[in-house]
């Protein structure tokens, strides 16, 4: 079973994710900001987070960019999710970093956002 780690400070989208991974038979963990979900990241390895871009104490890009310089983590696939104005320059920013494999806004349908968690656990586990 695939573990997934959603890192967001709305409890209500963390809920919602929730539900909706497990019932897609996923393993799910919280973490509420940045310094939080890089911790758990770095102690339990999942196999996908989903990272959101504005948090209070540490954000999604620097929390992006330490996932990305430690060894454990730096394979690691990471879909960034925001709630922001959809900003391309801001995506290409995130996009620069290797374990940014998406970048969406958090209205994606379910489904849609189901998808491409499974294309990259496939890509990960061929990889």
């Amino acid at each position: 079973m695939a573990v997934i780690l959603v890192v967001d400070d709305s409890a209500e989208f963390k809920g919602i994710m929730f539900d909706y991974l497990i019932m897609m038979e996923y393993k799910v963990l919280n973490a509420d900001n940045g310094r939080e979900g890089v911790k758990k990241a770095l102690d339990a390895k999942p196999d996908l987070i989903l990272l959101d871009v504005m948090m209070p104490d540490m954000g999604g890009l620097e929390a992006l960019k330490e996932l990305g310089a430690e060894d454990e983590t730096r394979d690691i696939p990471v879909f960034i999710m925001t709630g922001s104005a959809f900003d391309g320059e801001m995506g290409a920013m995130f996009r620069q970093e290797p374990n940014c494999r998406e970048f969406l806004d958090k209205t994606i349908s379910l489904a849609l956002l189901h998808e491409k968690i499974q294309a990259a656990l496939a890509n990960r586990k061929r990889g």
